[in-house]
């Protein structure tokens, strides 16, 4: 599971970060089959707020977690962006349970705020991340379904490669008002569909 906390004494076990380092911070926890025994618990997150959203597993049962950082301290690991570019930026967060150690932790994001609302993987490990973004220097690539912002806000749908050492498409997807993608989910030929919702005629 994964989430929020504002809690100092929130359980950890076997933690990457030991304790609360903002306002609030990211957890993520792995609790036995039965669910009674909290086999890793750790606090994720820097000086100010950050929230995790979305979690999935990878084939070796490797959690990614992401969501959203206002942290210019948010702890980043073989990141493709190493450094908030806005208010608050998406991310996304590899972690090993048994060695207690980021595999990879990035931002993504632009001068406004965004928020990475789910993620997915495929057969091959690329990671695919859907939210929103208030940002029009948010990194899409050429040749996508929108290169443009749009308006209010807008969803964005981005995939990584293994590992998130580079961007292999970003898009948005919006108009005039306010757009938010909630749900990715990938098909056995790596094709994306996503769900969220749309203010805009």
């Amino acid at each position: 599971i994964t989430g929020s906390t504002q809690s100092t004494d929130f359980p950890t076990a076997n933690a990457l970060q030991v304790g609360l380092d903002g306002g609030a911070d990211a957890f993520m926890a792995e609790f036995g089959p039965n669910g009674a025994n909290l086999l890793y618990s750790t606090y994720l997150g820097g000086s100010g707020a950050d929230e995790a959203l979305a979690i999935t597993l990878d084939g070796s049962g490797n959690p990614y977690i992401a969501g959203y950082t206002f942290s210019s301290n948010f702890p980043t690991q073989n990141a493709f962006q190493s450094t908030l570019s806005g208010a608050s930026d998406a991310f996304v967060a590899e972690i090993s349970p048994g060695t207690s150690s980021l595999v990879f932790s990035t931002y993504l994001g632009g001068s406004g705020s965004e928020s990475a609302q789910s993620i997915a993987l495929d057969s091959v490990g690329s990671i695919y991340l859907a939210g929103n973004t208030s940002s029009n220097d948010f990194p899409v690539t050429t040749s996508t379904a929108q290169t443009t912002y749009k308006g209010q806000g807008d969803a964005f749908i981005a995939k990584l490669s293994p590992g998130a050492t580079q961007i292999v498409y970003a898009t948005y997807l919006g108009g005039s008002g306010i757009d938010q993608a909630n749900g990715i989910a990938v098909d056995s030929t790596g094709e994306a569909f996503v769900t969220g919702f749309t203010q805009s005629s």
